[in-house]
């Protein structure tokens, strides 16, 4: 399974946002971001289609560090685990022994992630729009500023001032919901698991440096 079909290219940007510098919005979400250095957490992923059928659900733990490191380590239905380690992006597909490597520059590029990796700043690429409540959320809306991306907006909810869930809408009415458990804000994060090998035997497919 690919990199996008796992971590879609707009989740990839929000991923980039939790790690990027602060959005001008509510006081609340603005401080949020401006103080979040590192981010612990499992998830659970589901993807949904325009009509809102559920066509994937994942789980796994994720972790994040500034500057531009990040491993989102799936367990279900299949493993896989996709490294950035602040120059490259790994993402190792056990199944197939498979580790596909690019820059990451090139491979964050316009997606969300690039603003989670810290890459662009949040005002630079988003509109913030009003706070809605929603299922005990306080949901934050931003919108690409760009009319030529290819998903139409980002919600990001917090439980009181807890990261709780990221909402990603694409150009085609799709959604990629994350919802965050057991979250550790700012704690300490082991550097190690931002540093990935290849297994012995394991087929690399791109520059592993």
């Amino acid at each position: 399974m690919s990199l996008l079909s796992r971590l879609p290219a707009g989740l990839l940007l929000a991923c980039a946002l939790l790690l990027s510098a602060p959005a001008r919005a509510e006081p609340s979400v603005t401080q949020y971001f401006h103080d979040l250095q590192s981010l612990q957490a499992g998830f659970t992923q589901r993807v949904s289609d325009a009509q809102g059928r559920i066509v994937q659900e994942s789980a796994g733990s994720m972790a994040m560090q500034k500057p531009g490191r990040f491993r989102w380590d799936y367990t279900a239905p299949s493993p896989q685990t996709i490294v950035a380690d602040g120059q490259r992006l790994w993402v190792h597909d056990p199944g197939l022994d498979q580790v596909t490597v690019r820059p990451l520059d090139a491979a964050l590029g316009g997606t969300p992630l690039a603003l989670l990796s810290g890459a662009a700043p949040i005002e630079d690429v988003f509109k913030v729009g009003p706070v809605q409540n929603r299922g005990g959320l306080s949901w934050y809306l931003l919108t690409p500023k760009d009319d030529g991306s290819d998903f139409k907006a980002l919600r990001v909810g917090f439980r009181g001032d807890t990261l709780a869930a990221l909402e990603l809408e694409d150009a085609l009415g799709g959604r990629t919901r994350v919802e965050f458990s057991h979250l550790q804000r700012n704690g300490r994060v082991d550097p190690a698991q931002f540093r990935f090998t290849p297994p012995p035997g394991t087929d690399v497919i791109g520059d592993a440096g």
